[in-house]
């Protein structure tokens, strides 16, 4: 956690209209340059400023592709 993560985590709930806990997540993936979060919170298959979302409880969520197990 770090004064940049919060004060972008801040402009995420301004902006985004995310709760704070998910905009601390959604700012650290995206400060850290992480293209992808695996969460139930958000809504899946969505893209916020270079960050897409995935549920990984969904029924048509594939480990193996993610693994490259194919």
């Amino acid at each position: 956690m770090t004064p940049t993560i919060v004060l972008e985590a801040v402009r995420g709930v301004i902006d985004h209209q995310l709760s704070f806990w998910d905009a601390l997540i959604w700012a650290t993936a995206k400060l850290n340059q992480i293209a992808v979060i695996l969460s139930e919170d958000f809504r899946s298959g969505a893209s916020l400023e270079g960050v897409r979302f995935v549920n990984p409880l969904s029924d048509d969520f594939d480990l193996e592709l993610w693994l490259g197990n194919e």
